[in-house]
């Protein structure tokens, strides 16, 4: 699409920088579930539970329950995302002058074109992020302009996620695969998800990848594109190890839900009655926390992930779980979602002990998800040891 004199929708997180009292002219409603809603041009969001949704004039304002960090949707006339930025803080008031950082572009995505994407320099003392991307549909511009405590964007992550998630164009609705029949992986569909990964390789800078298609409980492809290294030209292939990342979160899971099987524990066990050392830096946030706990990232805890991530040099499973002993909640048991790396940590570490009593826990939990996990699944090169890896197959590294 060429650029025309157009409507702008600008996003607008604002936070501390600006009154936490409503202007007046305002229409103010708290929200007591996430609700739809749409701006005055009438693009589309989710407003969140807890949240105060503010209209003024042009502008739709959510507002943090915190009252420092606020999200508006204004709707501006502009010809290019920098006047749409520009004039989408013209339209919200007054507001700090950051030096802008850095600007990049993005794909197109949801229904909307032309992505382009601005950091801004904050000040340490401010903890604050302040981060803009400007997209449009159609003749709209939609700028969402990020200003947000550092401690609330953490702490209102799902939130934060559900509003962007939901930020769709007007009249768009998101493609979905529900009710339709699904072809058979033959031999020229798999030829041409081939080359899908090769170009989404090449397109996205990343040296390789590897790819397992399962159709009808059976494996038809397992194969690897790409390099292993960028100084070398070993190709990826099958069998081909990388790191898993958050991936481990999910397969603990599923470890713990064959110990609930094996009834060796249940979903509603007390963690303290699995093993005794299991402590949170709340006295009564520890008596609540259940198995399930571990996993639903819903007891209130924070993510508090630099001083593990950091200092991780000597770091055993019984020194992971003495620092989460002091981890204080900051929101209300069960009151909503926050990431917590820690938790699912101790998840795997108390379904190895109850798994293996008599091992190290670091010990204990390699081998219940090996047990459980692992050989089940014919992951039979899959580690959790390092040297073993690096000795082996394995992709490195890079940035």
């Amino acid at each position: 699409m060429r650029l025309s004199s157009i409507c702008v929708c600008a996003l607008v997180f604002i936070s501390g920088c600006s009154s936490s009292r409503p202007p007046q002219n305002s229409v103010i409603q708290r929200l007591a579930a996430d609700t739809p809603a749409a701006t005055v041009e009438g693009n589309t969001f989710i407003a969140p539970a807890g949240w105060t949704l503010i209209v003024r004039g042009p502008a739709t304002i959510l507002q943090s329950p915190e009252q420092d960090s606020q999200i508006a949707l204004i709707d501006v006339h502009a010809k290019d995302a920098d006047e749409a930025v520009a004039a989408a803080w013209a339209a919200y008031g007054t507001h700090k002058n950051w030096p802008l950082k850095i600007r990049t572009e993005s794909p197109d995505k949801d229904g909307w074109s032309e992505i382009r994407n601005y950091t801004y320099q904050t000040s340490p003392h401010e903890r604050r992020n302040v981060n803009v991307v400007a997209h449009r549909a159609g003749g709209m511009w939609n700028v969402v302009l990020y200003d947000v405590a550092e401690a609330t964007g953490e702490k209102r992550l799902a939130p934060v996620a559900l509003i962007f998630d939901q930020l769709f164009p007007k009249g768009y609705t998101r493609e979905s695969f529900a009710g339709k029949k699904a072809h058979t992986l033959d031999a020229p569909r798999i030829a041409e998800l081939s080359r899908f990964v090769e170009t989404a390789l090449r397109e996205l800078r990343i040296p390789g990848a590897t790819l397992g298609l399962i159709q009808s409980g059976k494996v038809v492809f397992a194969d690897g594109f790409g390099v292993r290294d960028l100084d070398g030209n070993a190709k990826p292939d099958a069998d081909t190890l990388f790191m898993i990342a958050s991936d481990t979160k999910a397969l603990t899971t599923l470890m713990l839900a064959k110990l609930v099987d094996e009834k060796k524990l249940t979903w509603e066990t007390p963690v303290t009655s699995l093993l005794p050392s299991f402590k949170l830096g709340n006295a009564d946030t520890t008596t609540k926390v259940l198995v399930k706990h571990l996993v639903c990232a819903c007891t209130g805890l924070p993510r508090q992930d630099l001083e593990w991530l950091l200092e991780f040099k000597g770091l055993t499973p019984d020194g992971a779980l003495a620092r989460l002993s002091a981890v204080q909640p900051t929101s209300k048991f069960g009151e909503m979602f926050q990431y917590s790396n820690q938790l699912a940590a101790a998840g795997g570490f108390v379904g190895g002990h109850v798994a293996f009593p008599a091992l190290e826990l670091g010990a204990a939990y390699d081998e219940a998800m090996r047990t459980r996990v692992f050989s089940p699944l014919g992951m039979t090169a899959t580690t959790f040891d390092y040297d073993r890896a690096l000795n082996g197959n394995h992709a490195s590294p890079h940035a």
